[in-house]
């Protein structure tokens, strides 16, 4: 079960790779038609749509959301940490492409081919992505170590919800987000959150969140690497998320926005 492809050095989320794809369909679909057809102005109406989509989808996600970007306004504008309701990115386009052919509605019958083309990416790629490999991945029976050495397996934390975070130090995604998984383990008492730092030593990890005044509960130490196999961990930071019985219902490659997070513990709750 992957949520990401690695691209060189980059790790890009499979839900932005498809959409984009999606998109780049959806604008060679109309370019191609422009050219052919000789309609005037396409490629224009074709990038302001999305343009126009891609603001819906945002502000839709964010109203849906107001209660958690309410609280931190200016992280309406941290559109890299994702946050997009497709529902109103359709909406969105559909109504600048309404708007900006209303003075020659005639125009509006080809431009669904562009529509279908997009439409027919999105679904043949996110319907692939739907269907699951056979089993589920669980909470792996893997002991790690504490910050003061003592061993700690991690099928221990099985009986209650679990929040995996793997992470680095040296990571500034990681860095940027603890302190709101800091904030959301205190308020989330009945959920085990389970940090594993990867590759690096106690002392390192230890100096970090005494600089940074952080305290959590389970923090574990995974010098060896041999957690990021087990759950085919191809960046940092990722984030799971796991049931009462151990068996991971999300997982999120990257930063998590506030937004997102709130989302997926509602799931495991």
């Amino acid at each position: 079960m992957m949520d990401a492809v690695a691209i060189g050095p980059f790790v890009l989320p499979l839900e932005r790779l498809f959409t984009v794809l999606a998109l780049a369909g959806f604008l060679g679909m109309a370019e191609l038609m422009a050219r052919r057809m000789k309609l005037p102005g396409w490629p224009n109406w074709a990038w302001n749509a999305v343009m126009a989509g891609l603001l819906a989808a945002r502000l839709g996600y964010v109203a849906a959301h107001w209660p958690v970007f309410r609280e931190q306004p200016l992280s309406i504008a941290y559109v890299w940490q994702g946050g997009f309701d497709p529902v109103w990115g359709v909406l969105g386009g559909a109504v600048y492409t309404l708007v900006a052919f209303r003075a020659r509605p005639q125009a509006l019958r080809p431009a669904v081919w562009p529509a279908l083309s997009g439409a027919a990416v999105a679904l043949a790629l996110f319907g692939v992505a739907s269907v699951k490999a056979p089993g589920q991945a669980e909470l792996p029976d893997l002991t790690l170590t504490t910050l003061a050495g003592a061993p700690r397996n991690l099928s221990d934390f099985r009986g209650q919800p679990v929040v995996l975070n793997v992470w680095a130090t040296w990571c500034p995604p990681c860095r940027r987000e603890m302190p709101m998984l800091a904030e959301a383990e205190a308020k989330n008492p009945g959920v085990a959150f389970v940090f594993v730092n990867i590759g690096e030593r106690a002392g390192q990890v230890q100096a970090y969140l005494d600089e940074q005044g952080l305290f959590f509960n389970h923090m574990l130490l995974d010098p060896g690497q041999r957690l990021v196999p087990r759950l085919n961990v191809i960046g940092f930071p990722t984030t799971f998320f796991f049931d009462r019985e151990g068996v991971m219902v999300a997982r999120k490659t990257g930063e998590l926005s506030r937004a997102a997070l709130e989302d997926l513990l509602a799931r495991l709750r």
